[in-house]
């Protein structure tokens, strides 16, 4: 039996310096753009943690479900089909959950301050524990 999954695309509207291609399109844009590639996308968005977290498991839930129908669909009534299968959009801060400031340096939101470790974390050898990208 083959195993089938849900994709998942993290738009934190940030990368290294500057929002990641997909972050500076509207939504309304990024869903056409996905459904063209045959997706149906599912769109989890917030910056309260403990909110984000009930929304994300809620949509894992309707995921799934729309996994089980097509699975179903395919195995038992024999529909063949191309699916659109289920991708969860997940837009969140920059660093929401993380340290806000490590070193006193601004960690979280677009700081233009990347790669900087967290201090419950081992350094890395020959590195510092924070240095500035953009």
């Amino acid at each position: 039996m083959t195993a089938r999954c849900c994709r998942s695309c993290h738009l934190n509207g940030y990368k290294i310096s500057n929002p990641t291609i997909l972050a500076r399109i509207t939504r309304e844009e990024l869903e056409q753009l996905l459904r063209g590639y045959g997706w149906t996308p599912y769109f989890v968005e917030g910056h309260e943690p403990e909110l984000m977290h009930e929304a994300m498991a809620a949509t894992l839930d309707t995921a799934v479900e729309q996994i089980k129908k097509i699975q179903q669909d395919a195995r038992i009534h024999g529909n063949g089909a191309r699916p659109r299968w289920p991708m969860i959009v997940f837009n969140s801060p920059k660093g929401w959950t993380g340290p806000k400031m490590v070193d006193g340096l601004q960690v979280e939101g677009p700081s233009g301050r990347t790669r900087c470790r967290s201090p419950t974390r081992p350094p890395i050898p020959n590195t510092s524990s924070c240095w500035k990208t953009g």
